[in-house]
């Protein structure tokens, strides 16, 4: 039989010296990196204390996004009407009236022609009206954590709705400290209205929406228990003028 050379039956031979290769083997199963990828390197991080401004600034805005996202989840099916509605718990003046976060109580109310106010450094203001003022001696205090109450309101017999006045430094309402959680915060809720709008009245007192705005916050609704004969004998007994000081 004739011989046949190892290089016409194909079969490759190594060169003497020369270590045979590891046919059909990649690069990864060789344990070389593959041609081009360089040499992977494990860096390690020193740990850190403080997160940089940066990153806090970064953790922030992640939080509020996902707060925004929850809040977005829990009013996606709510109707425009029910993304402004309130939790309504309700009660008579000198009820203490638990609302979720808050409760709150009207202790007494007063009607008069005027409203004098003297600021914490003494300077003296008085404020008049073409219809009369309901002033609301108020308390509340918080449940779990401290709140602070948004301008209160006052809702008429006819369905009408008066915000508490501008005309009266917020410092010196109820609407100026935090609420906080242990013990009752008091103050004064001031309405500038028509007379004939005080019969059948009800405050409505509910915290602060924040920043990110919240369907469904509770509210305090107190009925002053005022039909028209009362409304009258309040407005014909009304004050000349009635004195708030800041007590700060």
């Amino acid at each position: 039989m004739d011989g046949v050379s190892p290089a016409e039956d194909g079969t490759a031979t190594a060169e003497p010296g020369t270590p045979p290769a590891e046919s059909g083997m990649s690069p990864a199963e060789r344990g070389t990196p593959p041609a081009g990828s360089g040499t992977a390197v494990r860096r390690h991080r020193p740990a850190s204390g403080t997160p940089s401004p940066a990153r806090r600034a970064g953790l922030l805005a992640v939080g509020l996004a996902l707060a925004a996202a929850a809040v977005g989840l829990r009013s996606a099916g709510l109707t425009p009407e029910e993304r402004t509605a309130h939790l309504t718990w309700t009660g008579g003046v000198g009820d203490e009236i638990s609302a979720s976060r808050f409760s709150a109580r009207v202790k007494t109310i007063h009607v008069t022609r005027a409203v004098e106010t003297t600021d914490m450094t003494g300077r003296v203001e008085s404020a008049g009206t073409s219809g009369i003022f309901l002033v609301a001696d108020v308390e509340a205090t918080a449940r779990r954590r401290p709140q602070k109450l948004g301008r209160p309101v006052l809702l008429t017999e006819t369905g009408g709705r008066y915000a508490a006045t501008d005309k009266i430094d917020g410092s010196l309402t109820i609407t100026d400290p935090d609420i906080q959680v242990g013990w009752w915060t008091e103050g004064v809720v001031v309405f500038e209205i028509p007379a004939a709008a005080l019969a059948g009245s009800r405050i409505v007192l509910a915290p602060q929406n924040g920043f990110i705005e919240e369907a469904l916050l509770p509210e305090a609704e107190i009925d002053l228990g005022l039909d028209g004969a009362a409304a009258e004998r309040l407005i014909s007994n009304a004050k000349d003028v009635y004195q708030l000081a800041s007590n700060k």
